[in-house]
């Protein structure tokens, strides 16, 4: 299974004393992956700290690229929706490129996004907010279809 992780979450995994990342390190530790890109709005959420701990979890294997070329006009496109609560169709439209229906945020809007069947769909999308959420958490493989480079 993969996880999508919001820039204000980024900062609570290098965090040893965050008990409430504590759960998606260890999934990450187990086989878990973050799946990330560095286009769009998420890549100006994201700051150089948070960047450089994306940067170690894909060079340790921890995390996939997915290239923004793949989300753009989507992205373009969600953020004219009216019915959007967030400001992060980046995060959305991510997740509908790499399949992805698992997000660690804290985000009332985006959370609210994430679970809204027009935006996030077969399957919805499930929220990881703090660690009573670890039962989301699987050991099932990451099939995110991108490769870093593309």
């Amino acid at each position: 299974m993969c996880i999508i992780v919001d820039a204000n979450r980024l900062g609570a995994l290098a965090n040893r004393d965050d008990a409430d990342a504590k759960p998606v390190r260890d999934w990450l530790a187990r086989g878990g992956r973050i799946v990330y890109s560095t286009g769009g709005a998420y890549a100006r959420e994201v700051g150089c700290r948070a960047r450089d701990s994306l940067l170690t979890y894909d060079r340790a294997g921890k995390a996939k690229f997915v290239p923004a070329a793949r989300f753009a006009a989507d992205e373009r496109g969600l953020r004219a929706d009216a019915g959007l609560r967030s400001d992060d169709p980046h995060v959305l439209v991510l997740a509908r490129a790499a399949r992805v229906r698992l997000l660690y945020t804290g985000d009332r809007n985006l959370m609210a996004d994430f679970r809204n069947k027009k935006f996030i769909d077969r399957p919805r999308g499930k929220i990881y907010s703090s660690a009573a959420n670890a039962g989301l958490l699987t050991r099932s493989v990451c099939a995110a279809p991108a490769q870093r480079g593309g």
